[in-house]
């Protein structure tokens, strides 16, 4: 990938990872068919991910849409936790999600 399209991936897509974690030099040495998976990849955005979880948290789709299936259907049989996991989940839904677009990230570049 040259370093022109590594600049725009990153532009596009910074927000939607963890900070200081995108390995730029995987990117800089993509083979042309990891270039065109990895274009072709959509990473969630955590602001959106916030939104639902504020309002559907409730019945676990946050958790179902990032593919934790079993903390999903834990908040989806005890109403969000009593909605204490609900709730705590508003502070945590944005970084959980980081971290799963890193590990959809890492599976394109391995």
């Amino acid at each position: 990938m040259e370093a022109d399209k590594v600049d725009i991936f990153l532009l596009a897509n910074e927000s939607k990872f963890p900070e200081y974690e995108i390995p730029i030099n995987k990117l800089l040495n993509l083979t042309p068919d990891k270039e065109a998976i990895l274009e072709n990849t959509r990473f969630k955005s955590p602001g959106k991910l916030f939104l639902l979880s504020f309002f559907f948290g409730m019945i676990g789709l946050d958790r179902f849409l990032i593919g934790d299936w079993k903390k999903g259907i834990g908040k989806l049989l005890t109403a969000g936790g009593l909605a204490l996991w609900w709730i705590a989940d508003w502070f945590l839904i944005t970084g959980a999600t980081k971290r799963y677009n890193m590990n959809k990230l890492m599976k394109v570049l391995s």
